[in-house]
């Protein structure tokens, strides 16, 4: 092949991947939607709660307490002594 048909493929290759480029579809919806499900309540919006946040606050934090390993273990020997 000459140079002249290989500046030619290289030309040919360049300009099909530019306009391939600027295919790109729109994606956004055309329409707005509403939406129509229940709505949703808070956790210390139930009934074990009282609709009190700070006691849902509290229980989540002890809840957290208790899920800590550090916490629930005893701690190791001290090996220096």
């Amino acid at each position: 092949m000459s140079a002249r048909h290989i500046a030619g493929a290289l030309t040919c290759g360049a300009v099909a991947l530019g306009l391939a480029a600027c295919g790109e579809i729109d994606q956004q919806a055309k329409t707005e939607k509403i939406y129509a499900g229940k709505k949703d309540t808070r956790a210390f919006e139930s009934e074990k709660f009282g609709n009190d946040r700070a006691k849902w606050e509290a229980a989540l934090a002890q809840r957290n307490r208790t899920q800590n390993e550090y916490l629930r273990t005893e701690p190791a020997p001290d090996a220096t002594r």
